[in-house]
């Protein structure tokens, strides 16, 4: 089997670091070739916005900086820095100088009405893309590069191995056998998942095809809940809700994790490539028993050749266009997102090839799961639908909606609808005409 998200992992490690001097304005000694008068400006310091997972690989950076520029790093929340960063915008000062951010967060910076988002084309070294074999696209926006996908968040199938020896159940390679199988729970105390949050999304309808945000062009996008694509989410789901295989509640509700997660009855879930370590093992989680669970491929929607993913997560690092010395933000930028040294301890699925190779073998060699679950995720990596786009409104934002509607009424298609005509809503009041 040719693994392709593999295939350029012979980039040697040392050219995340040479790739630090990248293009742009360096001169022939190596320095960034900032002025006097850009140093004066703050052109040697950095404020980097970071979550608490990706702490120590700020420190690592400043800790490589110390004595060459002024790197602090601040630990603010996610749901915090867009505002934070739209704040700056109206002040005209005070952006912090590198973030990592939500996904879609990069479809409002780039936007020049914004104009957050530093164009890292003339500053990151084409290798350093290339490394990304195609998983960092989500970056690409009007043919550059406006971000560093710092990882993945595919969807998988993650199943429990002793329930389905115990039932004598088949890891279903479609969605229509998902069906099946998940049917064959009802009465038995297992479920199939949870989908009372933002896992609706990014494991049925975003893998599907259901057009939420599809960034057509510029100016338009595409919204809507009649396509075939969303109606098949809604008919194959809606049975599974009404027998009790499918929970309701969130898959963090404290309810659910108390009630059937930390009770071993979740036969199976589509879920990211980061549950296993954040969701499935942690005993202040689910704390599901070693040697019980591992990931399959995604099930494959009818009429589809390709077993695609969502994505759930996937965080990216952005540049400010503002601050006085590009190169040094990108420099930033291209450590954070891809020094091997630094993901090959994190828990997510780096998406630049080199530190993923790093990253993966103390999963193959893990005996908490019942066998190799970075198989499926390899796969799926190169899988992630492309028909979401950055969009230049807080989708993610609105999920929340779809979350609240799916556990109040437990009609999964009126959820969505609320859910995306909110969504069009958000669209059209920063300009997009929304089209079906």
């Amino acid at each position: 089997m040719k693994i392709r998200y593999l295939s350029g992992l012979a980039l040697a490690s040392s050219l995340v670091l040479s790739a630090c001097a990248g293009g742009g304005t360096a001169d022939d000694s190596g320095s960034t070739g900032s002025t006097d008068a850009a140093s004066a400006e703050g052109a040697n310091s950095l404020l980097i916005y970071v979550d608490p997972v990706r702490e120590p690989a700020c420190l690592a950076f400043q800790e490589k900086m110390a004595g060459e520029a002024e790197v602090t790093c601040e630990v603010v929340g996610q749901e915090e820095i867009l505002t934070k960063v739209q704040l700056s915008n109206q002040t005209g000062e005070g952006w912090p100088d590198v973030t990592f951010n939500p996904s879609n967060n990069v479809g409002i910076y780039q936007d020049p009405l914004n104009g957050y988002a530093l164009n890292l084309d003339d500053y990151v070294d084409p290798a350093i893309i290339e490394g990304y074999e195609g998983s960092g696209d989500w970056c690409l926006i009007d043919g550059s590069y406006w971000c560093l996908k710092n990882d993945l968040a595919q969807t998988v199938l993650w199943y429990d191995t002793v329930i389905f020896e115990e039932l004598g159940l088949t890891v279903p390679t479609t969605m229509d056998e998902f069906s099946a199988t998940a049917l064959k729970l009802e009465g038995t105390g297992y479920v199939a998942g949870a989908i009372g949050d933002q896992g609706f999304y990014a494991g049925y309808l975003w893998p599907s095809g259901c057009p939420i945000s599809q960034v057509v062009d510029t100016d338009t996008v595409r919204i809507n809940p009649d396509a075939v694509e969303c109606t098949r989410v809604f008919e194959l789901v809606q049975p599974l809700v009404d027998a009790g295989v499918l929970d309701t509640r969130g898959s963090f509700d404290a309810g659910f994790i108390e009630d059937v997660a930390r009770q071993q009855n979740v036969a199976m879930t589509i879920g990211p490539s980061w549950w296993g370590e954040f969701v499935i093992r942690p005993e202040d989680s689910w704390g599901i028993e070693a040697g019980r669970m591992t990931a399959a491929e995604m099930p494959t929607w009818t009429g589809e050749s390709t077993a695609w993913s969502g994505e759930w997560g996937g965080g990216v690092w952005v540049g400010n266009a503002n601050h006085p010395n590009p190169q040094l933000v990108a420099d930033a930028v291209v450590f954070l997102a891809t020094d091997p040294d630094m993901r090959e301890d994190k828990v997510t699925f780096p998406g630049y090839g080199p530190a993923f190779k790093k990253w993966r073998q103390r999963l193959i060699e893990d005996p908490f799961y019942a066998a190799d679950p970075t198989e499926a995720m390899v796969i799926q990596a190169p899988k992630i639908r492309q028909t979401e786009r950055p969009a230049r409104f807080d989708l993610r934002g609105q999920l929340g909606v779809l979350g609240t509607e799916i556990q109040g009424s437990s009609d999964v298609e009126a959820a969505t609808r609320t859910f995306m005509d909110g969504a069009a809503e958000l669209a059209r009041g920063v300009g997009y005409t929304v089209v079906n």
